[in-house]
């Protein structure tokens, strides 16, 4: 949530895109503000001003791939326009979610498929806190 409107130019991926916009064309099109805002934070991140949080976050190199990955798809769920990325997430829930099973099943369950479920569940999360502003009232 802390990094998916980095650098928002008010405006929409439409919009920049209509404009040919210098950040449309370097994204070609595609999700461009959410692209855009992630590899600015990322490059922030990665810099050696945040090495300490780096280090506590992604202790090893797979655990860093796999942050990046999560913080990628978390981006990317705030593009509500991008129907590929839509079908992808929502083939990510059916994959997830679709054999409940029992009790005793669960229990056995898979990290993989454990970090699945969280993973796609964060997903949904982001997208839906990203538009819910518009459900608020303005009025104080």
């Amino acid at each position: 949530a802390l990094i998916h409107d980095v650098d928002h130019e008010g405006v929409t991926n439409a919009q920049l895109v209509k404009e040919g916009a210098d950040v449309a064309v370097k994204y070609e099109n595609r999700s461009v503000a959410e692209q855009n805002s992630f590899v600015i934070a990322w490059n922030l991140f990665m810099s050696d001003r945040f090495a300490t949080l780096r280090h506590y976050l992604c202790a090893t190199p797979t655990e860093i791939v796999r942050f990046r990955e999560l913080a990628v798809n978390a981006v990317m769920a705030t593009d509500i326009v991008d129907k590929d990325l839509k079908n992808l997430r929502n083939n990510r829930w059916e994959k997830a979610f679709k054999n409940h099973g029992t009790i005793e099943e669960l229990d056995n369950e898979s990290r993989e498929s454990i970090n699945r479920k969280a993973t796609i569940v964060i997903e949904h999360l982001i997208q839906a806190s990203d538009v819910c502003h518009t459900m608020q009232h303005w009025h104080f």
